[in-house]
């Protein structure tokens, strides 16, 4: 496994404990199970899935299409 690689099962580490803890209940309280959501950064896509009532994060490929940026709407967001 290659060190960028190693770095983003890290990120992904570090969501799943994140999103199973306390602070990231408010999140997990809101997804249905079976539910999903994605994070994109330029280079890496993670998944997170609600499965049996926690948060399981998953480094997906990296996406050969991109997405158009929505961070024009983000700023809209109170």
């Amino acid at each position: 496994m290659s060190s960028r690689e190693q770095e983003i099962a890290k990120i992904a580490n570090m969501y799943s404990k994140y999103l199973n803890g306390p602070l990231g209940r408010g999140v997990m309280d809101h997804l249905r199970e079976g539910e999903s959501f994605t994070i994109r950064s330029k280079d890496e896509m993670l998944e997170i899935v609600k499965l049996d009532g926690r948060a399981v994060v998953k480094v997906l490929p990296n996406p050969t299409t991109r997405a158009p940026s929505n961070s024009n709407n983000l700023s809209n967001v109170h």
